[in-house]
């Protein structure tokens, strides 16, 4: 009897200490999960370094992981000193909506963008979203924008649709947020509008045609143009704008009032087009972390942009002192100034790559990646030092 008491009383210890180690275990994989984003860089590691790098190397891993939240806090705290005015508020926005097609209101003072399904207006200063009335800039059916633009008196807020069978622009006034005016464009989706600096007309493109619209004369003006995938309006001197379009090498000029195309020319880069910037000023031709600019209305090159630390993604030029953001895979931002041979600044922004730029010409821009949006102040941004960047293999 004896024996078996024994017996009993060493098996459930056996199984007690069993228990206790397995509880061990279970908490040491938990805290090493609480610890890490999904068995990256861990909290402890990016804490300890206290580094922009460190923070994005954590979040990179995190997928709502513990100390996602503190990760993020420290980020911006270490980004705040070096330029980061503020990330976008996207608490209203519905779970993994996006911010794109970013564009500011001529003073700086206010971001356009897309978020989620419909227009928002956000404080450049404060990221905080404005509040508008219900049912402003409200988009009728199930159509996807696809362009925005802001009128340079800040007046309108504008916008381009794709729908099943045509495309539409609307346009909004911006205190309201009631509708201007709205037009179809047949057969085409809208891909990009921009208002004449110093009228209330705007110049839109498709995948075929381009054209002008007035909202408030009705006049609408419609020319066959294949292939284009970038528009802008451009002074040409004091008293002069032309709308520029561009695809490949080509780059065509048109009149505004008639739509009669001007003049055309070739830029004689080897690279892919990136884009133009938003004033019309110069044209960008990349190819990985090379980025070169051209004068739109010179035909020169103004500057070939190297060294980045990865594929040259995104660009925008500040219209204050003629500084160019370039965006990079690795979520990089380089400032330069184009007389310079080397950027004025560097700073890893995102975990992503920099998907979308926008310079507001007042020395601000924004920054989008797939983590968040984010307004810079580029001033700060020329006073960092730049280190050799590190190619992605």
């Amino acid at each position: 009897m004896n024996a078996l008491l024994s017996y009993i009383e060493k098996l459930l210890v056996g199984i007690f200490v069993l228990g206790f180690v397995a509880l061990i275990a279970i908490g040491v994989l938990r805290y090493r999960e609480g610890e890490s984003g999904e068995g990256g860089a861990t909290w402890h590691q990016a804490k300890k370094h206290n580094t922009i790098e460190g923070y994005l190397e954590f979040l990179r891993d995190c997928q709502s992981c513990a100390h996602e939240t503190d990760a993020i806090a420290a980020l911006d705290e270490l980004q705040r000193g070096l330029g980061l005015v503020a990330r976008l508020a996207q608490g209203h926005l519905e779970e993994r909506a996006s911010v794109a097609l970013p564009v500011f209101s001529s003073d700086g003072k206010t971001l356009l963008a897309l978020g989620g399904k419909e227009p928002h207006l956000w404080d450049a200063n404060t990221g905080t979203r404005l509040p508008l009335e219900e049912g402003s800039f409200a988009v009728k059916g199930g159509d996807a924008i696809t362009a925005l633009a802001y009128a340079p008196d800040g007046s309108w807020v504008a916008a381009g649709l794709s729908g099943a069978e045509n495309g539409n622009m609307l346009v909004w006034d911006r205190q309201s947020g009631g509708l201007v005016g709205e037009h179809l464009i047949d057969g085409f989706d809208a891909q990009t509008l921009a208002f004449e600096p110093r009228a209330q007309t705007l110049g839109w493109l498709a995948h075929g045609p381009l054209g002008i619209w007035e909202p408030l004369t009705g006049k609408f003006l419609r020319a066959t143009h294949e292939g284009a995938s970038a528009l802008a309006f451009t002074r040409m001197d004091k008293t002069h704008t032309l709308m520029v379009t561009a695809a490949g090498r080509e780059v065509w000029f048109w009149e505004p009032a008639t739509l009669e195309l001007v003049r055309q020319t070739v830029m004689k880069s080897d690279r892919t087009l990136l884009g133009l910037s938003q004033d019309g000023r110069v044209i960008g031709y990349a190819e990985g972390p090379v980025l070169e600019l051209w004068d739109v209305r010179t035909g020169a090159l103004v500057a070939t942009l190297q060294d980045h630390d990865g594929d040259a993604l995104a660009f925008c030029r500040d219209t204050k002192k003629g500084w160019v953001l370039v965006g990079t895979r690795t979520g990089s931002l380089y400032l330069w100034d184009t007389k310079l041979p080397a950027s004025l600044g560097r700073i890893a922004a995102h975990e992503g790559p920099v998907e979308q730029l926008a310079c507001s010409g007042k020395g601000r821009a924004v920054s989008i990646s797939w983590d968040s949006a984010k307004i810079w102040d580029l001033d700060k941004l020329s006073k960092i030092p730049v280190e050799k960047p590190k190619l992605e293999e």
